[in-house]
């Protein structure tokens, strides 16, 4: 629930200051004024004061006149404005009370800057207590913890779910695209149903997900769960791709080439690869190359190799030889598996390091904005009291230093440290890289030193009768392939085995998917989608829509818009009767609200809702309507130019809470003390 309790506009000039406060009680209040006096002004400082212009346009331009940054009229002449500022007092469901103050014109403070203060400070007339400052309109501003948009959701009791953009990636839902539904502002407001839903966000169907989450519709967590189900997609048909290049790779080093191989996710799990080779006889398998090499190998370890009375001296002192090379090519990959487990385990620590620093270098910039806005309150918020450099720990109150570094310095010191620690894990995956290869290096280099010894010891234990020079240098041959080939049928067997899991993981993916898809809407959805629909076809009867039977009007439980014959709303309708549909549309939600568990802020804002010069009769119907849900526990404001004694006439018996500005003056007044 969001309620506002009090507004307060000041202009300060170089002449009189001037601006006005409004209060707003529980239920319907109507601020009454005639045209050009400045109603609009003051719905347009309620958004501006939360940060929400955003929802009217993508530029960053102020929505207010020039009466509050430029020139303001007062009793006929023209004052310059110096300085001007809006204020608004909100509370939530849990009755917590805030007060916002932000900059129009100020030569102190930026228009990003929103202050916060504790309590109702405008109402009761507190001092005011400095609570926190946040910035808006900025990257950031309702993803981290000193962005207004990021504190206002958590006031409201709202977690903002991640939605997909146009382009792929995933942004917050936005308060933007959330308050069209609570706020209709004049110029534009009322050119058509959601005429106000940002699309300059690229959001991705925004206007269906805003209605699902202010409704709180299971089929939203459907969604959500497609989203993230999505992207767990992605993440599978990219590991998929590493598996098959990381196989190819092993492959490519032997002129092996990979028959069968899917090269994107299967949900088939015959996964059958096959792993050829070039021969003179043509393209064979690994395997049968492989049983015909170890086979001619068989062959070569019969042949008799002779072996003499004087080569048996030199061969017994080469195998000792080659015995103490093989022990200290050991120990010294032992060694080298050790710095390089080491080294690792250093470019871990350095890695979450600099995340750490890259964290809290971001709340020094957040907070080095927030002063720079002109917040005279700006702190860094740390998660943790620990030294993001060393990890000692900090208590809170604990005296560092007597001489504490500015917030520049201490921006540029973190920066400093973030390049010295990066270098360091460059330095550091440097040295793992070599460690790596020396390693593999030493062992390849025992693999040849063992095949030395057995070839030394099959000499001397071999009978009489020498081989050819070729023999022995097929045998080596043979052997280094033989290797190389067993290696490529574990890899082989090793990635199949792989990929056949990850083939389960796709098909239970997609199966999630589909099941998704194909699921029916809970009973609760239905419920409340049957009563939005209700509440609208009453509403338009009440409100005397005429271009359609107000029976034949459904809500499309895919867009959760309003139709007729499966087709939307549109340019079928007069202009009058487009308002009616606005009213009942937004009302309904309003409704729905209060029957159900829902996100809804439970206000809803029209200003001159009396549009189209929709007749009397329509607008008392929807004033009564308003009023009744304001006894139910809703908080509607409305802004129009209809005289007092119709309204009064119109509300009746139990009038709403009404303020009524005298005829021929303005909101924005001079200011008598």
């Amino acid at each position: 629930m969001l309620k506002l309790r009090h507004l307060r506009i000041r202009v300060e000039t170089s002449g009189p200051e001037c601006g006005t406060d409004i209060e707003f009680t529980d239920g319907l209040n109507i601020l009454r004024a005639d045209n050009s006096s400045g109603k609009s002004t003051c719905m347009q400082a309620i958004l501006y004061a939360l940060g929400l212009e955003g929802m009217l346009s993508a530029k960053r331009d102020v929505p207010l006149p020039h009466a509050m940054t430029d020139l303001i009229e007062v009793e006929g002449t023209e004052y310059l404005v110096q300085e001007s500022w809006v204020a608004l007092e909100i509370e939530n469901s849990r009755g917590e009370v805030v007060t916002v103050r932000r900059s129009v014109k100020s030569y102190s403070r930026d228009r990003a800057l929103i202050e916060e203060f504790e309590g109702p400070c405008l109402t009761e007339s507190r001092p005011l207590v400095h609570s926190r400052d946040y910035f808006v309109r900025r990257a950031g501003a309702a993803q981290r913890e000193q962005g207004f948009h990021y504190h206002l959701a958590q006031f409201l009791g709202w977690s903002l779910p991640m939605v997909s953009r146009l382009d792929g990636s995933e942004v917050p839902l936005y308060l933007e695209c959330l308050f069209p539904y609570f706020f209709v502002e004049q110029k534009h407001g009322w050119s058509g149903i959601q005429a106000r839903i940002p699309t300059h966000f690229m959001i991705r169907d925004v206007s269906r997900r805003a209605a699902e989450f202010i409704l709180a519709l299971d089929e939203y967590e459907a969604i959500l769960k497609k989203q993230r189900l999505d992207a767990a997609a992605a993440i599978m048909e990219s590991e998929w791709r590493q598996t098959v290049e990381r196989m190819a790779g092993v492959a490519k080093g032997g002129s092996v080439v990979l028959r069968g191989f899917p090269t994107k996710p299967t949900e088939s799990p015959a996964i059958t690869p096959e792993a050829v080779i070039a021969t003179s006889d043509g393209w064979i398998s690994v395997d049968a190359e492989l049983e015909r090499q170890r086979a001619r190998y068989a062959e070569l370890e019969d042949l008799v190799i002779p072996t003499t009375e004087e080569d048996s001296g030199p061969l017994e002192i080469r195998i000792s030889e080659l015995q103490d090379q093989l022990a200290v090519v050991n120990s010294l990959s032992a060694s080298n598996l050790s710095d390089l487990q080491d080294a690792m385990s250093r470019k871990d620590g350095l890695e979450l390091r600099v995340e750490a620093l890259e964290e809290d270098l971001q709340r020094h910039k957040d907070a080095a904005l927030l002063r720079r806005l002109g917040s005279r309150h700006a702190s860094i918020i740390s998660g943790d009291a620990h030294c993001p450099t060393c990890q000692q720990s900090l208590p809170d109150g604990f005296d560092i230093t007597l001489t504490p570094m500015s917030p520049d310095e201490s921006i540029a010191y973190i920066e400093q440290e973030i390049r010295t620690f990066r270098a360091m894990y460059e330095d550091i995956s440097r040295i793992v890289e070599v460690n790596q290869s020396k390693l593999a290096g030493l062992r390849n280099e025992g693999a040849q030193i063992r095949r030395e010894i057995r070839s030394a010891k099959q000499s001397l234990t071999s009978p009489n009768g020498t081989p050819s020079i070729a023999a022995v240098a097929e045998r080596v041959r043979l052997e280094d392939s033989i290797t190389f080939l067993e290696r490529i049928q574990e890899e082989l067997f090793g990635t199949t085995e792989e990929l056949k899991a990850r083939s389960a993981s796709w098909r239970a993916n997609r199966d999630a998917i589909r099941s998704l898809a194909s699921r029916e809407r809970s009973p609760r959805d239905r419920s409340k989608i049957e009563a939005l629909e209700s509440s609208l076809r009453e509403q338009l009867a009440a409100y005397h829509f005429h271009s359609l039977a107000p029976g034949s009007i459904d809500i499309d439980p895919d867009t959760y818009r309003p139709t007729h014959e499966g087709f939307d709303l549109g340019f079928d309708l007069s202009a009058s009767d487009m308002i009616r549909v606005i009213w009942a549309y937004l009302q309904a939600f309003l409704e729905t609200s209060m029957r159900f568990d829902t996100n809804h802020a439970r206000l809803l804002v029209f200003d001159e809702p009396r549009q189209q010069e929709t007749n009397r009769m329509s607008f008392a119907a929807l004033l009564a309507r308003a009023a009744n849900n304001g006894r139910m526990g809703a908080q509607i404001v409305f802004a129009t130019s209809e005289e007092r004694e119709a309204l009064e006439g119109m509300l009746g018996q139990a009038p709403p809470h009404l303020i009524s500005v005298p005829p021929g003056q303005k909101l924005l007044r001079r200011l008598s003390y």
